[in-house]
């Protein structure tokens, strides 16, 4: 494709955006109404896991998520609710987006379809660095870095289902131009359309801005995406980690930031099982883990609240030290 077709596609994407034409996937109904549910402080077990009941394959997803290594301890569950209450809402919630997400993650080119999978493998697995970075920051919930970490680069997937839509032979460069230009444009547009909160639509259009200052100085969900995002086996060892503010504000020296992967392998191998993602390659056994999950017992449905990790942070503290 030549310069001028290039230009021409990133103009006809640009006009599509300035007008509101450009098509946006909506979020599954299923994963709408658990939000909802979860932030109304009073929802009932019992609503939640009629709500689950009706889509058996989120449902057989979450057991087999709270019996993975993040969250195992002791007896396997084996239905809903006791999935519910080992997990804990935010995790639920979570765990629902992803697998949702997962499944709008789809084109009809094979090669806009593979841009798409790589794509939400980046986000996977910027999510679970996301976790293990936000353990460490006391004003910080895990929970929702990794949520910050798998929609960070969402911007894409509009683009992408346009490619496939109007222009399925568009060249892999021209749509990684066009997703470089207009991906936190879009994003940000996507997670407002899916009523996100603030926190978590700032990070689209900011994670990519190394330089970044904040208001007091202390670390945020962006900072935490920003390093999660470099910290990838491909990128880690050359990155410039003296000038990522992000990195300083974490607490992160240059060396550290360099030797994250490798420093965390057994903790975040625990996380990409919850995500349902690859553990790294590390070219070993992976030892035997603790469970992440708090080791003391699961408190009823009824009394947790819609904030509550259940007692996790204390279990990933041991873990995670």
């Amino acid at each position: 494709m030549s310069i001028e077709q290039q230009q021409a596609v990133a103009a006809e994407v640009f006009a599509a955006l300035e007008s509101d034409r450009l098509e946006l996937p909506t979020l599954p109904d299923i994963a709408l109404k658990i939000r909802e549910m979860i932030d109304d402080p009073n929802v009932s077990a019992d609503a939640l896991i009629r709500l689950l009941s009706t889509d058996p394959a989120i449902s057989a997803q979450i057991i087999k998520t709270a019996n993975s290594a993040a969250f195992s301890k002791g007896s396997p569950v084996k239905d809903l609710r006791a999935a519910i209450s080992r997990l804990g809402y935010r995790m639920l919630r979570n765990m629902v987006m992803l697998i949702t997400m997962n499944n709008i993650f789809k084109a009809q080119s094979p090669a806009i379809n593979q841009k798409l999978n790589r794509l939400w493998d980046h986000s996977r697995e910027v999510a679970a660095n996301s976790y293990v970075l936000a353990l460490h920051q006391k004003h910080l919930k895990p929970e929702q870095a990794m949520l910050a970490g798998l929609v960070h680069g969402l911007g894409a997937l509009p683009l992408c289902l346009y490619a496939d839509r109007h222009h399925p032979r568009l060249e892999q460069q021209t749509l990684e131009a066009l997703i470089r230009k207009f991906h936190p444009q879009i994003g940000v547009k996507l997670l407002e359309s899916w009523h996100f909160p603030p926190e978590i639509v700032g990070v689209i259009g900011q994670y990519n801005h190394l330089q970044r200052s904040t208001v007091d100085g202390a670390s945020d969900y962006t900072d935490v995406v920003t390093v999660a995002n470099l910290m990838m086996p491909t990128t880690a060892k050359f990155v410039a980690w003296e000038n990522v503010h992000a990195a300083n504000r974490l607490g992160y020296t240059p060396g550290e930031c360099q030797n994250f992967l490798s420093s965390h392998a057994e903790q975040l191998d625990v996380v990409r099982e919850m995500l349902g993602f690859a553990p790294s390659n590390s070219g070993k056994q992976a030892p035997a883990t603790p469970a992440i999950a708090s080791t003391t017992p699961a408190q009823p449905m009824a009394e947790e609240k819609p904030d509550s990790t259940t007692g996790m942070l204390s279990g990933l503290f041991n873990l995670f030290k």
